[in-house]
């Protein structure tokens, strides 16, 4: 539909008798030219009503006194409802001019969205809008109005030049980033809110959370989910979803999933969403998932290594989807379909392939299995068959090993003999190494980045318990080494982010036991400590400190009590000397920033290690001067408070004498002390303290 210039332009004459009213010569200056008037073509009194009933001329003027009542109700006006071109009927539409404007848009606002009937509803706009309206594409094109920004400064920190690493603290009301200052010998905040503090906002809600690459801090809300970044960690993006109780990003921060915490029972449609998030768009919603793959409540998606897929489960398939178009993978005749698992029980991600590991349960005459699926062409690499056992997996952190941990179990489901079969992934027809343990197994752990595994083993009956270090050579698997825990309370092993180095922990009781593993594969126990009632140990991504804490749930704080006296955090040297021990009252959460992949080679890393010497001098040197620095600086802040001490001294000093003068205190003190009867006497006393004989 054309708009009414254009039909205004339609009346004007031809060119050519325009151009005989143009006078000859060259006119007047521009500049001594008056500006041409502009008219008004607004029509602020002026509504368009659609989804008016079209009717015959029999029914208009019952139609047109309906019609009348409603709009008269909102001020004076003048009513217009045109006729078709051929004019038999209406073209369901009222054009309505008020002579007020705050009349028109109460009207506007009363009537927009007003049923008439079961089929009629109507649509108001001022008229002022008609021709934005009747002009738009025949294509829908929506508006772009998601947010952006920049990521430049996202890995910032990873340019500090002391190479300190980031942790964040979330106790009481406050959330906190701080540097770990060795030179200071105490954590520096980086910030804490003081931005939202000083707007009068909350910057947290509820729980924190770093994102995987470290590049994102999100917080909780009740409206959703912010996440702020840069070196003042100014907002960036926020995923609108109510009442969210968990977040999960895709491994390389592409996406993020939230859920609301509602029961698979109550269909909520809305409970799980995915998010995009450069745009904050919300591109998948779901409702909960009935299985948890890795058990508890959360999280019922898991995503491959790279995110380009997520999978979810039930009791008998594995739904995995694409994050290109949140479908369904396709089978080999192109439907789209779930991989069907009878008596699924669990299944996880290679943590640096496309590849499932799937576990189902035996049933009747039918085995457990382990089976290993490649996505997203479905090919099944391998599988296994076991009857009567109780199994586990672990994955390697770099996906070349998959450890089956099989329990025998009797009729009667007691316990027997455990073996651990270790599938070679990166080797031909995927070949397995099987090893007996004859005790009971209460750990399995990965060495990380390595070709080592730590086990934590105890007797039948609880006691004894062992640490055990296995290796893994081309040819076979071996143990290296063993331990025997000094108490029955060790549960926990954690391996540095890098390897070689690691800490054994009694979660829950305190004890610590650091150790580390030599290159010629010799155990090494370096500290033994405590940390009392210790609930949390994590290693910093560059693998030089720990921290133990004692944290308190936020959910229940019923529960969170018998931690509430004990409640802070301490930081460790990897060899267990203590840097830094501070009491924090409700302490909820505490975690290192996780750092990015390095963007070396292994080859250049491997050259970085062997001439680590070389490069630690530089370092070195700038820690001797920082430290330097920071000893100076305390002295000068302790001499200039004992000067400012030492001039309060002399300033009461005279004041008493200028007192003790006017008032005749010295006088009275003389007279005071002369009365007393005392008189000074001179003792000298000797003593041996030592004698020593020496032959001369």
């Amino acid at each position: 539909m054309r708009d009414i210039q254009e039909l205004v332009a339609q009346e004007l004459e031809d060119e050519e008798d325009v151009l005989d009213c143009v006078s000859d010569g060259d006119g007047e200056p521009l500049d001594s030219l008056e500006e041409p008037l502009r008219l008004d073509e607004s029509f602020p009194c002026t509504i368009f009503i659609a989804g008016v009933p079209k009717v015959s001329k029999e029914k208009y003027d019952k139609l047109f006194g309906v019609l009348s009542k409603l709009i008269n109700k909102y001020g004076e006006n003048e009513r217009d409802m045109p006729w078709n071109s051929e004019g038999t009927e209406t073209e369901g539409c009222v054009i309505a001019t008020f002579t007020k404007p705050e009349d028109a848009a109460q009207a506007q606002q009363a009537l927009d969205g007003m049923s008439l009937d079961k089929k009629h509803t109507f649509k108001v706009v001022k008229f002022d809008k008609f021709n934005d309206i009747t002009n738009r594409a025949s294509e829908f094109r929506p508006q772009r109005n998601l947010a952006s920004y920049s990521r430049a400064d996202f890995r910032s920190w990873l340019m500090d030049k002391k190479c300190r690493e980031q942790f964040l603290l979330r106790y009481q009301t406050e959330t906190e980033i701080y540097w770990h200052d060795t030179t200071i010998g105490e954590p520096a905040l980086a910030y804490g809110g003081e931005r939202e503090k000083r707007l009068g906002k909350i910057w947290c809600d509820w729980q924190v959370e770093w994102s995987p690459l470290g590049h994102f801090l999100a917080t909780f809300h009740k409206q959703g989910v912010a996440l702020w970044a840069g070196p003042e960690f100014t907002k960036k993006i926020r995923f609108a979803h109510d009442g969210v109780k968990h977040l999960e990003f895709s491994p390389t921060e592409e996406y993020a999933l939230t859920w609301n915490g509602t029961d698979a029972l109550e269909n909520d449609s809305q409970a799980v969403r995915i998010h995009r998030v450069l745009t904050g768009e919300c591109v998948h919603k779901c409702r909960t998932p009935t299985v948890a793959p890795l058990g508890g409540d959360f999280p019922h998606f898991l995503w491959s290594h790279d995110g380009k897929y997520f999978a979810e489960c039930s009791e008998s398939a594995i739904s995995v989807r694409e994050t290109a178009s949140f479908e369904l993978i396709r089978d080999e005749d192109g439907k789209k379909k779930t991989l069907k698992f009878p008596d699924l029980s669990t299944f996880q991600w290679s943590p640096k392939d496309n590849l499932l590991s799937v576990w189902c349960l035996e049933r009747e005459n039918n085995p457990a299995r382990l089976v290993l699926v490649e996505i997203p062409s479905r090919r099944e690499l391998a599988s296994r068959s076991r009857t009567q056992v109780e199994a586990s997996m672990h994955w390697q952190s770099e996906g070349d090993y998959l450890c089956l941990i099989n329990t025998k179990l009797s009729k009667t489901k007691k316990k027997g003999a455990t073996n651990l079969e270790i599938f070679r992934i990166r080797e031909k027809n995927i070949p397995v190494d099987i090893v007996e343990v004859k005790d009971s197994v209460r750990g399995f752990h990965w060495e990380t980045k390595g070709h080592r595994f730590a086990l934590l083993t105890s007797d039948e009956s609880g006691h004894h318990p062992k640490m055990f270090i296995y290796g893994l050579s081309k040819e076979k698997c071996e143990a290296l080494s063993f331990f025997d825990l000094p108490s029955n309370s060790y549960n926990k092993f954690f391996w540095a982010p890098e390897g070689q180095y690691f800490v054994c922990a009694a979660v829950g009781h305190g004890d610590l036991l650091f150790g580390g593993m030599t290159s010629d594969n010799k155990l090494e126990i370096l500290h033994k400590d405590e940390h009392f009632m210790l609930t949390d140990v994590q290693w910093d991504p560059s693998s030089r400190y720990v921290i133990t804490a004692v944290t308190q749930p936020m959910q229940n704080e019923i529960g969170g009590f018998k931690y509430s006296m004990e409640a802070g955090f301490a930081i460790w040297t990897f060899q267990g000397r203590v840097l830094h021990r501070q009491q924090k009252e409700k302490l909820w959460q505490i975690a290192w920033r996780p750092h990015p992949p390095c963007l070396l080679s292994q080859a250049k890393q491997s050259s970085i290690r062997k001439n680590v010497k070389q490069y630690s001098k530089k370092y070195d040197h700038l820690d001797d001067q920082a430290k330097e620095a920071a000893r100076n600086a305390f002295k000068n802040e302790r001499e200039t408070k004992m000067s400012h001490f030492r001039k309060v001294l002399e300033r009461l000093d005279d004041a008493k004498h200028q007192r003790s003068e006017e008032n005749g205190w010295a006088d009275a003190v003389e007279r005071h002390l002369a009365g007393q009867g005392w008189e000074p006497v001179n003792v000298t006393t000797q003593e041996v303290i030592e004698a020593v004989e020496e032959k001369i």
